[in-house]
């Protein structure tokens, strides 16, 4: 071959790689906030890469704030495996009172985020917001969305319970560092069974609802550590989980809820829901430039001693596409001495499928916080 032919051969492989590489880079993942931070950045792009992998972050609901047999700084997470959860899930409820809708002082709940995100843990910030027309609790039905909306009865309301909330993020800082966090509200809205969702609410006041959030907490508070995760209930198809999305320029992650198809009773057709979900999540992302997770899901008491490895995994690592979860996250371990039962949804040293669940997590496709905090980005 003439020297020309191999220069010119060299320069088009070259040139061509770079374009692959700059292109890639492109169709990154990028979170709609412009202001940003560095380390609210740097946490998505991890995140992003997790997918791109075929990993995920295993996360536990109030794993350090009390667990089965104790209370107050512990992990049933640690003591079953020898290290924490990559993701701790914390809940909102209650916030203005000293302590939250499952009792943990929200001055501990700082503590605990800002320990995790020193040793590399990620924090998830639900929020289980009372009823402002009611005084109740998230449950209860009576329709207020349209009157919490600017204008309404309640709207002075709603703005006092997301100063609150703004002034709890904004003391999550360590160093003079914001800590990033993934804010997931308004989730489960394709059920009936909170106040903003389902027959409770119209899919345009739902949207607003959620538009008007992220403006006033982004724009108007200038919180700029927080990534915002569009959360559902369990659905059947591409347009059911589409329902009531506000837009693209809202949401940064895609996420969904499923229990039900992890109950004892549920049919191997329910049990494939899962996939079927995690399939359509992240097409989805992939589609939208964002990034998809599993944010909550579990089987209460884990009756099934071979749950993790038999049910879970598999259908997480089902296919290329299900392995695109971030991250999921299994809920609380309910105090058995406090509530009197069995509310639990990782096992507990000693419990009967402690031994699966260790080998659930030493799949290399799963991360707890060690290995995700060894993780470098790309």
């Amino acid at each position: 071959m003439k020297t020309q032919n191999l220069i010119a051969l060299f320069l088009f492989c070259f040139i061509s790689i770079g374009s692959t590489n700059a292109t890639d880079k492109e169709n990154e993942p990028k979170l709609n906030d412009k202001k940003a931070t560095k380390a609210t950045n740097a946490l998505y792009q991890k995140l992003s890469q997790v997918s791109a992998e075929g990993k995920t972050i295993f996360g536990h609901q109030d794993d350090l704030a009390y667990g089965y047999h104790w209370w107050g700084n512990g992990s049933d997470v640690k003591n079953v495996t020898g290290d924490y959860p990559g993701l701790y899930g914390w809940d909102m409820g209650e916030i203005g009172n000293d302590k939250n809708l499952d009792g943990v002082l929200f001055s501990d709940i700082k503590k605990y985020i800002k320990e995790a995100y020193a040793r590399g843990g990620m924090t998830t910030l639900s929020w289980h917001m009372i009823n402002l027309k009611a005084k109740t609790s998230s449950w209860d039905t009576t329709r207020v969305v349209d009157e919490m909306l600017k204008g309404g009865k309640y709207h002075e309301d709603f703005l006092k319970k997301l100063d609150l909330f703004a002034d709890f993020v904004n003391d999550l800082e360590i160093d003079g560092e914001k800590i990033p966090v993934l804010f997931r509200p308004w989730h489960e809205h394709n059920g009936s069974w909170f106040w903003w969702g389902g027959k409770n609410v119209t899919e345009e006041d739902y949207k607003s609802l959620w538009q008007f959030t992220v403006k006033y907490l982004r724009d108007k508070k200038k919180i700029h550590h927080l990534i915002y995760v569009y959360s559902t209930d369990a659905f059947q198809t591409e347009e059911q989980y589409l329902e009531r999305f506000p837009g693209d320029e809202y949401v940064d992650v895609l996420g969904f809820d499923d229990y039900g198809a992890f109950r004892e009773n549920a049919t191997p057709e329910r049990e494939a829901w899962v996939i079927n979900e995690l399939e359509i999540v992240a097409k989805l992302a992939d589609k939208k430039g964002k990034v998809c997770a599993f944010s909550e899901s579990g089987l209460e008491a884990v009756t099934d001693d071979t749950f993790f490895t038999e049910k879970l995994l598999p259908k997480l690592n089902h296919n290329e596409w299900t392995k695109k979860a971030a991250y999921m996250m299994l809920w609380r371990n309910a105090n058995y001495e406090k509530e009197q039962r069995d509310h639990f949804y990782v096992p507990y040293k000693g419990h009967s499928s402690a031994s699966d669940f260790i080998k659930f997590v030493e799949d290399p496709s799963i991360l707890l916080e060690s290995e995700l905090s060894k993780m470098k980005v790309n």
